[in-house]
């Protein structure tokens, strides 16, 4: 997989290759590119080998990288912020209200006003370990989460960095749904991949003889990567990969606060190392019989617009919901991981 580097203009190069000419070097394989990709990427775990996402132990591979980070949030006549350690509330004029350190036990929280010793709580249970998690389908995830009573704010605390942070105006004029509404959006996002975006046969094709035929001697990839962020995608249609997909829709997830949705989520990128695949995981954070419960779910808009592009829906669904035979995960991101540089968050 590629870093979600830069988007850059890829009609011309120093080099003087064009894209119609780095395909033409190609050779003719961008015609059964996308369909050969569906055939390799859509092998299920544990219909020909390995343990599907049904059937692996998902626990230990979701709670490795779950850890709170810093955020700032503007309440209701106050703004809460976390800097890693200590939880800080302060008033409209920004005097210090509370402050409570979520590393030293010995602090005792419940003498503060709300919203401070739910979140505490719920951090120094994350810092512990004392999680539970719960795994299930898209239509299960938003059933439950409706019945369960949120924790926006821990949410918030989860909500990994390194993301690029769209606008809900352009995440609404794509997806036909603002971000205040993830239910919404889970399909919203699949109609807009759908209608802007298709798989990358040209830059897939220039990648495999770069790789195989020129032995690397000539980069061709770099001269086919077409724009890919939503501002962009708003203009026409782009190539993307499979990751691509995954980053943008966590971007669409986390473009408003978790206070403001009407549920709470946070965004992951899943990867499967066997097929070099990666797709979106989605969580929520409840707390029921005094445990702190992470919900999630998987989403794959990589599929669903693979079989959108080669009207496959017939026989696959529409491939959005990805807790299935088809799809393993080797590790749970919670960060941003091909965006390494703190300038990026």
């Amino acid at each position: 997989m590629e870093d979600d580097t830069d988007d850059r203009s890829t009609s011309t190069s120093p080099s003087g290759l064009t894209r119609r000419q780095v395909l033409k070097l190609s050779g003719s394989g961008v015609a059964g590119a996308g369909a050969a990709k569906v055939g390799y990427e859509y092998t299920g775990f544990g219909h020909l080998t390995g343990t599907n996402l049904t059937e692996q132990r998902l626990e230990p591979v979701a709670r490795r990288r779950l850890a709170p980070t810093s955020f700032t949030l503007r309440l209701s006549g106050s703004r809460l912020a976390f800097d890693g350690e200590t939880v800080e509330l302060r008033d409209e004029t920004g005097a210090r209200t509370a402050t409570v350190s979520v590393t030293d036990a010995g602090e005792d929280p419940t003498r503060l006003a709300e919203p401070l010793p739910g979140l505490v709580a719920d951090l120094r249970a994350v810092e512990r370990g004392d999680i539970a998690f719960e795994f299930v389908g898209v239509d299960a995830f938003f059933d439950r989460l409706a019945e369960a009573t949120p924790r926006p704010l821990t949410v918030a605390a989860l909500r990994g960095g390194r993301y690029r942070r769209p606008s809900p105006e352009t995440v609404r004029r794509f997806a036909g749904v603002g971000p205040r509404d993830p239910a919404a959006l889970v399909d919203g996002l699949a109609e807009g991949f759908g209608e802007r975006t298709h798989f990358d046969y040209a830059r897939y094709v220039a990648g495999t003889a770069q790789r195989y035929l020129l032995l690397g001697a000539i980069p061709l990839k770099q001269h086919v990567h077409e724009p890919t962020h939503l501002d962009a995608l708003l203009d026409g249609s782009s190539g993307m990969y499979c990751y691509e997909h995954a980053l943008r829709s966590i971007e669409a997830f986390q473009a408003v606060p978790p206070h403001q949705q009407s549920i709470p989520v946070l965004g992951a990128i899943v990867r499967d190392d066997r097929h070099d695949h990666a797709y979106t995981g989605l969580a929520s954070v409840v707390r029921g019989d005094e445990t702190v419960r992470v919900l999630m779910t998987f989403l794959d808009y990589f599929y669903s617009t693979l079989f959108d592009n080669f009207r496959l829906e017939w026989a696959f669904g529409d491939g959005i919901d990805a807790y299935d035979g088809h799809h393993h995960a080797t590790s749970i991101h919670y960060r941003n991981p091909y965006r390494r540089s703190p300038s990026h968050r």
